[in-house]
C-alpha cells in the first residue's frame, strides 16, 4: 500500500480491516471513516488488499484441511454418517 493523495496507507489499512471485521456497508464505512461513497465503494484499497490477501499471503498462510476422512470418524458408525462431509472445525463448529 501507499499513502495516496488524501489518504495514508494506515488508513487504507484501518478501513480495509473494518470492512473485512464487521462486514459494513459502504454507508457506514463512509459515516465511520468520514470519507465520500467514491472513496470507499469504488476503493481501490479494498480491491488493492484483497489482490493482496487472495495472492500471495493466501497461498502462504492458508493451509487446507486433507480431503479424507479421519479414522476416528470413519470407523465409528455414531459418527461416521453425520461428520463424513465435514472438513474441519473453527470455535466448536463443524463445517
Amino acid at each position: 500500500l501507499k499513502n495516496s493523495k488524501f489518504v495514508t496507507a494506515s488508513k487504507q489499512l484501518s478501513i480495509f480491516l473494518h470492512f473485512a471485521r464487521t462486514g459494513s456497508s459502504s454507508r457506514m464505512l463512509q459515516e465511520r471513516f468520514q470519507r465520500s461513497g467514491s472513496t470507499i465503494s469504488q476503493s481501490v484499497y479494498i480491491r488493492k488488499l484483497t489482490k493482496i490477501l487472495a495472492g500471495r499471503f493466501y497461498r502462504k498462510y492458508v493451509q487446507l484441511m486433507p480431503d479424507e476422512i479421519p479414522a476416528e470418524i470413519r470407523n465409528n458408525p455414531k459418527l461416521s454418517p453425520y461428520f463424513d462431509e465435514c472438513r474441519g472445525t473453527m470455535d466448536g463448529v463443524q463445517f
